[in-house]
């Protein structure tokens, strides 16, 4: 959801609650939602075996009384809200005001991504940051653990680093101009098919 839509809002963007899905080591038969430390009907983590995908409301293993706590849970921020509020303490500046702006109107998120610094650096698309560009260079020539995010727009993308200890650093990049090489491949394919007639004409 963007900031197109009518009406959207951090409220109308969150979501239901996600759990992993669980079987317990005897009774496989019945998957269940997988808490903190237990699943929600109360089986112990130790008697569990945790799968990597979510627990499925409607499922036809899935257990009543899960089931019917998951429906209950509260419903989660979406992406949008939770990176609005980290950014929140960040230096004031021109560039954090517009992007506080963006995702309040559901700018879409295109990545989010934790690592070591060194690790997650081409995530942060450098050579096209405009704006920032040393603050970040300097975060991500480290191997200290961060966070890396990039908020598109129609022109470019706000990339905001999450350093675990300090504030938030944001940068602009420039979206990659493609154009000009969609034309030195196209006039270079014209070039070649002419070379290539004008050769097999000669021959001939």
């Amino acid at each position: 959801m963007t900031g197109d839509s009518a009406g959207w809002s951090f409220a109308s963007a969150r979501g239901p609650a996600r759990f992993a899905a669980a079987e317990h080591r005897r009774s496989p038969e019945a998957e269940h939602a997988m808490g903190a430390h237990a699943t929600l009907c109360g089986i112990p983590a130790k008697q569990i075996v945790a799968y990597r995908h979510h627990f499925r409301i409607s499922g036809a293993r899935a257990c009543p009384r899960c089931s019917e706590r998951a429906a209950a849970a509260p419903t989660v921020t979406c992406g949008q809200e939770r990176l609005h509020d980290k950014v929140l303490t960040a230096v004031p500046s021109p560039l954090r005001t517009r992007l506080l702006n963006a995702l309040r109107n559901g700018a879409p998120i295109a990545i989010w991504i934790n690592g070591p610094a060194d690790g997650v650096a081409v995530y942060a698309h450098l050579d096209h940051i405009t704006d920032g560009a040393e603050a970040v260079k300097d975060l991500l020539a480290t191997h200290d653990p961060i966070g890396v995010a990039r908020v598109a727009q129609p022109s470019g993308e706000f990339i905001v680093l999450l350093p675990q200890h300090t504030d938030p650093v944001i940068a602009w990049a420039n979206r990659p101009v493609t154009w000009w090489r969609t034309l030195v491949r196209g006039v270079t394919s014209v070039a070649s098919a002419i070379v290539g007639k004008t050769a097999a004409g000669t021959k001939q």
